[in-house]
């Protein structure tokens, strides 16, 4: 069975802004887009909260796929967002106001069936995302890995 993701906004910032430009690489969003088409690309309505913040390019492209790619909290993800923010405080950084979605992107892999393999762009540290992840037995990624695992030429 093939595996299907759970995205957060960091990844989408990244190719977007940084790693696979829409301009140089349309291969890449093209084949993102059949991802989502598929059913297999998904994100929190959080992540999607979290790029209206800036209302750029980057979400301008995720309000082309609100439909197909976000997905609205349900009892059982917000259920296991209270859960995981109860053992992981510190995942969203309520200081600086950012990261409100992690804890979204998380249990949306984790009320999935199976669970869905996590995409960030996060790096291990501080009980980030590949943090809770590693500690709740949920597969991350970056979206190098993503690319491998599909067997993409971009």
């Amino acid at each position: 069975m093939a595996p299907v993701y759970s995205i957060d906004s960091s990844s989408l910032i990244h190719a977007w802004n940084r790693a696979y430009r829409p301009k140089n690489f349309p291969t890449f969003w093209r084949l993102l887009e059949d991802l989502i088409d598929e059913g297999r690309l998904k994100a929190s309505i959080e992540v999607y909260n979290e790029l209206k913040k800036k209302d750029d390019e980057v979400c301008a492209w995720a309000k082309s796929h609100k439909e197909s790619l976000f997905v609205e909290i349900d009892e059982p993800t917000q259920d296991k967002v209270v859960e995981l923010m109860s053992d992981y405080p510190t995942l969203v950084d309520t200081t600086k106001g950012r990261s409100g979605g992690d804890p979204f992107v998380i249990a949306l892999a984790l009320t999935g069936s199976p669970k869905l393999v996590v995409v960030t762009q996060e790096d291990r540290g501080r009980m980030r995302i590949p943090d809770v992840c590693s500690a709740m037995t949920v597969e991350c990624i970056n979206l190098a890995d993503l690319i491998e695992r599909e067997d993409w030429r971009i």
